[in-house]
């Protein structure tokens, strides 16, 4: 069996171990699950209340669409258009939609500096606040900034819709007024003045108003707005806001789109406007320079007459022209990508490039121009002046017109796709998060407290093994609890409720006490400390003694804290000694047990003194002639010295130590006392243990002992 666990596989082993830890703590928890179940119940109470009391908040939606290639300005004017439209990524547009510019108007037309907040607490509960909504609200200065005004509907029910009243701080009513009616009332020297646009409450429910600066009503609405591209580079813009009531968010969140797209119209038509004042200002001058080139061809037609062009001499009218057409057009969009990039980016660097070549080209065509007759190359000039002057001029007219009619329909590079609409579900709270969230909150709670208070109190020993090792004192049985403990109305518990577990132990307890003692006749059975309940392990060894056909006595020499003697019985063994009674009125038979008892009567003055008398070792002398089997019960053994005191008259002693309570230090102390008392057989008994993994036996017991105090069975 040794060779079997030294060749044990370190791994599995590790495995074993670990789910005797998950086992382990799953008894502790089950063990104290009334303090679990209590710690879970509050969890659920407070999940409640906080699912409840949290206000429904709606969500609401709208998507919009940036048109990144260019609104209708850019459409109507073609090449020109490249001047007036600049496309806007997505991201400069969500920054304009949270900008001040837009959210200010926002904040204006929805009167969202002006609340009114229902205060009733059951309502608020149960889902069924009233509804305020402020159109107007100044509350005066002079007031305590902390100073709560209140607007109270109506106590008729068939008003409590449309008529309210105004209580102030001093809680006295100013006004009684009507919705949809503005009101101005003097006030300490200033105004209150207030609009309601619509109310819906209950009769004399009771609102708080507040009035917020614009700048934090704005950040507010900032902060409740999110504003997100959908997808990547797609021009689809979502935006999404919360409120505590459907309808508002829904015209919250419309009002938001529609004064973005106006602004963004009104933006793009702005542009429009001067770019058409721009060119309409010069204008006139590249008419005039058109007028003069046409004078100067005129005038020289005129004094050398008619001149016709060769062949070369038109090829190369022509080509210029066309050279001049495409160098304008690069130099329209130089001046496009010069407001969006700067001088050293590639796409301005290639176009000054590109510009650069076709002025080489010109040079080159007016080279081969030069041998051609004089007069020809001056009307080719001439004429080239023209024709250049005539495009320019006939191109800049076709713009204005252009720009006049989108001037007069601009509608913008944005544009809602998907307006808002009024949700039926509110989004928060989620009830079943928030409830499974405290309750989960209540079981790590209970079970840390479980865990706390056992680290606290259950720092003994509990392996039986370790005992084993530490000292060489064998354990001869752990005992559970008992479930009839409690309620125990017979003066042990075997005669109460044989097959209870913890009469299985103590049976078997009782073996190997037999097999031990062989022919000795007393047995001493004491604890380490109080409360380890050795007076339970007394009686009922006794009874069990006796049940096996022995003639047992059962002697409590535990005068100060005796759990022995029956209720109204006083006289006993402490009487006796002293000479105050009889040695037949010190004893007592029990016929349920079928045992003898002398109790520890009434005197507890001087116990050492008592226990260590010729008279009580005289007593056990005389009882060993009349019963089988003496039984000792002794104070706990590092409490007082009257345990170590009576072991010199025993012939067996059965320390009793307490399961998790009881440190092996003490246990190593009581042994040495022993020892020291020359007292060669002993062994030890856990008592009020509790089932755990790894370490056997245990419960809890109920039952309790105040060493010195009380009665019951310690």
């Amino acid at each position: 069996m040794q060779e079997n666990v030294l060749n044990q596989d370190p791994v599995q082993s590790k495995k074993a171990d670990d789910v005797i830890d998950i086992i382990e703590l799953v008894s502790i928890l089950l063990a104290k699950w009334p303090i679990l179940l209590g710690f879970v119940l509050v969890g659920v109470a407070g999940g409640f209340f906080v699912s409840n009391y949290i206000r429904p908040t709606f969500s609401s939606d709208v998507l919009l669409q940036v048109n990144q290639s260019g609104g209708s300005a850019g459409l109507a004017l073609g090449d020109m258009g490249a001047l007036l439209d600049v496309a806007s990524p997505a991201d400069a547009e969500i920054q304009l939609i949270q900008s001040r510019r837009v959210l200010e108007v926002v904040v204006a037309e929805e009167h969202l500096s002006y609340n009114a907040t229902p205060v009733a607490l059951l309502p608020r509960l149960l889902h069924q606040e009233g509804r305020v909504d402020v159109g107007f609200l100044h509350i005066p200065k002079v007031y305590d900034p902390s100073a709560k005004w209140y607007l109270v509907a109506s106590s008729d029910p068939a008003k409590a819709d449309s008529t309210f009243q105004i209580v102030d701080p001093m809680n006295k009513v100013i006004l009684r007024g009507l919705v949809g009616d503005t009101y101005r009332i003097p006030v300490a020297g200033d105004t209150f003045a207030i609009q309601i646009l619509d109310m819906l409450a209950f009769p004399e429910e009771k609102f708080l108003l507040s009035e917020s600066d614009p700048r934090q009503a704005l950040d507010a609405l900032r902060n409740q707005l999110t504003v997100a591209e959908q997808g990547k580079k797609t021009g689809i813009i979502h935006m999404e806001i919360l409120h505590r009531y459907a309808d508002r968010a829904a015209k919250i969140l419309n009002t938001i789109a529609d004064t973005y797209v106006r602004q963004n119209v009104e933006a793009r038509s702005e542009e429009a406007t001067k770019t058409l004042q721009f060119l309409e200002e010069q204008l006139p001058a590249v008419k005039a320079k058109l007028d003069s080139a046409e004078q100067i061809l005129s005038s020289y037609r005129q004094e050398e007459g008619s001149i016709d062009l060769s062949g070369e001499a038109r090829g190369a009218l022509e080509k210029r022209m066309t050279l001049e057409g495409q160098l304008l057009g690069l130099q329209q969009k130089y001046q496009e990508t010069a407001r969006l990039f700067k001088e050293d980016h590639p796409t301005v660097l290639a176009l000054k490039k590109q510009q650069q070549q076709i002025r080489r080209e010109m040079a080159k065509l007016s080279e081969e121009t030069k041998d051609l007759p004089t007069k020809q190359q001056e009307i080719l000039r001439l004429q080239g002046d023209v024709n250049v002057n005539n495009a320019i001029y006939t191109n800049m007219m076709n713009n204005i017109q252009q720009l006049r009619v989108v001037q007069a329909g601009e509608v913008g590079n944005a544009r809602v796709v998907d307006r808002a609409r009024i949700e039926l579900k509110p989004v928060k709270p989620r009830k079943m998060v928030i409830l499974l969230g405290f309750i989960g909150g209540g079981f790590v709670a209970g079970a840390g407290l479980i865990f706390l208070l056992r680290m606290l109190s259950n720092r003994g020993i509990r392996s039986s093994s370790d005992v084993e090792r530490e000292t060489g004192v064998s354990v001869y049985a752990k005992v559970p609890e008992a479930a009839q403990m409690k309620k125990l109305k017979k003066f042990s518990l075997v005669e109460q409720d044989s097959e209870d577990m913890a009469c299985e132990a103590l049976r078997t307890l009782r073996t190997s006490l037999e097999f031990s003692m062989m022919d000795s006749k007393v047995l001493l059975l004491t604890g380490i400390s109080p409360n380890a309940g050795k007076s339970f392990i007394s009686k009922n060894l006794a009874a069990l003694f006796a049940m096996s056909g022995k003639k047992v006595l059962l002697v409590d020499t535990d005068f100060r804290a005796s759990k022995m003697s029956p209720r109204g019985r006083k006289h006993g063994l402490s009487d006796y000694l002293l000479g105050k009674i009889t040695l037949d009125e010190a004893l007592q038979h029990l016929d349920g047990a079928n045992i003898d008892l002398i109790g520890a009567g009434s005197y507890s003055s001087s116990p050492s003194e008592m226990i260590s008398s010729k008279a009580f070792q005289n007593l056990l002398n005389e009882m060993k002639q009349k019963y089988d089997l003496i039984l000792i019960d002794s104070a706990p053994v590092l409490a007082v010295a009257d345990a170590l005191i009576a072991s010199r008259y025993s012939d067996f002693v059965l320390l009793v130590i307490r399961y998790g309570r009881d440190s092996m230090e003490a246990l190593r102390d009581a042994l040495g006392q022993f020892d020291k008392a020359n007292v060669e057989h002993k062994a030890v008994v856990f008592n009020r243990c509790i089932r755990e993994a790894g370490h056997g036996y245990g419960y809890g017991y109920g039952y309790g002992y105040g060493y010195g105090y009380g009665y019951g069975y310690g």
